[in-house]
């Protein structure tokens, strides 16, 4: 199943359901069609697992529901016997009436009570089920189902949308008193006076034909409405973390119009809502009012001839009023329930999203890692036969069937020009995708054997562009080892060279980073990244140019405390400068998806002119090199010196 929300100018929003002949709905940016059913199993269905967790306060909003229901039923006779036993015959004393009506009114007040506060809970329980669902399964999918989700819908989805379900469970508990009411106040009806108990089921047949149809057309708009909420959490998300962008380029005033037709077009889809609801809501008001009306003097005239007594006729009053207001509140329901519906159908089709990476039935832990990595054959592209992707099919791939193999404790370096898939290379070793063709495999055991838990909780990985979270730098570092001390944060603060500039801020390691970390600078963001990884402590270690944003001199010190770090660890180097080659044992050259050079960085240079060409820029002729530059590249970085020296 594909979920693919609309963003920016997109032409289409799919969203496709799961199970056996399951619909696919496409809707359209502008206008923005719903399904017309909902999903095969059913919403309510599915809701079901979540319900069950609040069976009990279930059960007791509902209990209290009925219960106050049937005491308000037994209101109207009570006040039937005043006025015939005791205001026109003066059978009965009028003192115990009068406490069974004040007994009802408090019973009546403390089922209202009960069901309010449970039926609150399961509305609000659930909906924290829902989004803690959401979550968790949005952080086990892969990264490449991840990359086409726009964040606007799935802010909408975890917000707005559970919301919605919560909005139609708060009102669970209140219809089913509604319906026992209307149903026992029909009954008493039928046996007070059989001639006005019929006049009022006249008017069920219209309500039943316009409750559907309000439900027909409510829904699609509903629907509609729900994605170009989400429509604006992308834009609105996009500006925020791309602030820096819009500035530099002076195109606030785009935004801003972009945004703006975001919100008319939503305004116009709520508007579109608005408009059925005003034309439904006040006839399923109005037809209940005409029965009521038809009722009352129907029952007056028949209480004037003597048929009935005067305290029937008040009684049937008050239950020709307790059958029309559920009626009346039928719109409202039926609104919320029509709003929870596009909801869940759009949370449940995010739950559908089936990750591509997963644990086998069969995973085993990975233990006692020595760092033995082999890739046999690789072959990986995205959107190439066999991978769930989304980005397409057919596209060549980026590894065609690399071979290579580290040996445990060896550092490896690989170097290629922009575009030959050293990134996805690393990506392949904390399994975020799966080859196409081949295997990866650490001590002999392929990656899609062992759970991804124990994976990469071996394998620690720091990259070109790092992640921060709004918290602490302390907690930032701690994030992959959160019981490590103080004195651990530390120490991998001062390898990673992070120390200094730490220790410089208002507060320290307690300094809470902005969204991303972007109130850091970029170098500094790559060595907190550094310092997290470190400190996870993993056996193997993955560092994509993971210290780009660093400066020469700065990164020359990172290098100097990291291969203490790096001893006896197995690591492979993403390297875009030469100073990052003197981390490796190893360097292998990558083109194209293969490789194409492999052995040391001082052997390279002697013997490989595509891999002098590399270094010094002169890729489009591998084999025209200046000799005396390439033996002054030779001669500094054999010394040490960085490239930015040199």
């Amino acid at each position: 199943p594909q979920l693919l929300g609309s963003q920016n100018d997109m032409a289409t929003i799919r969203l496709r359901r799961t199970g056996p002949g399951g619909p696919t709905v496409t809707a359209p940016a502008s206008p923005a069609p719903a399904p017309s059913a909902p999903a095969p199993q059913g919403w309510l269905r599915r809701l079901g697992p979540y319900l069950h967790t609040q069976r009990r306060n279930i059960a007791l909003a509902v209990t209290a529901s009925v219960l106050g229901s049937a005491a308000q039923v037994a209101v109207p006779l009570i006040a039937r016997q005043i006025v015939d036993d005791v205001v026109i015959t003066h059978r009965d004393p009028l003192l115990p009436w009068l406490v069974a009506l004040f007994a009802m009114a408090g019973l009546t007040f403390a089922f209202a009570y009960v069901r309010r506060y449970h039926g609150g809970q399961v509305a609000l329980g659930v909906q924290l089920e829902l989004r803690n669902a959401m979550h968790d399964h949005l952080q086990g999918l892969d990264r490449t189902t991840l990359s086409t989700l726009p964040t606007g819908q799935l802010v909408s989805r975890v917000n707005s949308d559970a919301t919605l379900v919560q909005a139609l469970l708060n009102f669970l508990p209140l219809l089913s008193g509604n319906l026992l009411m209307m149903v026992a106040s029909l009954v008493v009806m039928l046996v007070l006076s059989p001639p006005l108990a019929i006049v009022a089921l006249i008017v069920l047949p219209a309500l039943f034909a316009v409750s559907y149809r309000m439900r027909s057309r409510v829904f699609p708009a509903t629907w509609d409405a729900q994605q170009r909420e989400g429509d604006i959490a992308q834009i609105v998300d996009e500006d925020v973390t791309g602030v820096r962008v819009v500035k530099a380029f002076g195109q606030e005033g785009r935004e801003l119009r972009r945004l703006a037709a975001a919100t008319q077009r939503l305004f116009g889809a709520r508007m579109r809502a608005t408009r059925l609801q005003a034309r439904y809501q006040p006839l399923l008001e109005a037809i209940p009012s005409f029965a009521q009306v038809a009722i009352l003097i129907a029952g007056g005239l028949l209480a004037l001839h003597g048929h009935i007594t005067i305290g029937t006729f008040l009684a049937f009053s008050t239950y020709v009023g307790q059958f029309v207001a559920p009626a009346r509140q039928l719109a409202g329901v039926l609104t919320v329930g029509q709003q929870a519906r596009a909801g869940a159908d759009r949370i449940f089709q995010l739950l559908d999203l089936r990750p591509a990476i997963t644990d086998a039935p069969d995973a085993i832990e990975l233990r006692d890692v020595r760092g033995d990595i082999v890739f046999s054959g690789v072959t990986f592209g995205f959107g190439s036969p066999g991978l769930s992707s989304h980005t397409g099919s057919g596209a060549p791939p980026i590894l065609r069937g690399l071979d290579l193999r580290i040996a445990a404790g060896e550092r490896v370096a690989v170097v290629g020009p922009s575009g030959s898939g050293k990134s996805t290379l690393a990506a392949l070793l904390p399994r975020f995708h799966d080859p196409d063709a081949g295997r990866v495999t650490i001590d002999g055991h392929d990656l899609r054997d062992v759970t991804l838990s124990s994976l990469r909780g071996a394998v620690g990985a720091t990259f070109e562009e790092p992640f921060l979270f709004s918290d602490s730098i302390a907690a930032n570092i701690a994030y992959g080892n959160p019981t490590a001390t103080v004195a651990q944060i530390q120490e991998a603060a001062r390898v990673a060279a992070a120390d200094s500039f730490i220790e410089d801020l208002p507060n320290g390691y307690d300094t809470v980073v902005g969204e991303r970390g972007l109130t850091l600078s970029g170098g500094q963001r790559q060595r907190v990244a550094l310092a997290r990884t470190i400190l996870a402590d993993p056996r193997i270690l993955v560092l994509d140019d993971a210290t780009s944003a660093v400066d020469a001199r700065t990164e020359e010190a990172i290098h100097d405390r990291l291969r203490d770090v790096l001893a006896g660890r197995t690591t492979l180097l993403i390297a875009n400068r030469v100073s990052t080659l003197h981390l490796a044992d190893r360097v292998v050259v990558l083109d194209e998806g293969r490789i194409v050079e492999d052995g040391t960085h001082d052997g390279l240079l002697a013997s490989s002119p595509r891999y002098r060409a590399l270094l010094t820029g002169l890729e489009d002729d591998p084999a025209r090199a200046d000799g005396d530059r390439i033996e002054a590249l030779a001669t500094a970085t054999r010394g040490g010196v960085t490239a930015s020296a040199w």
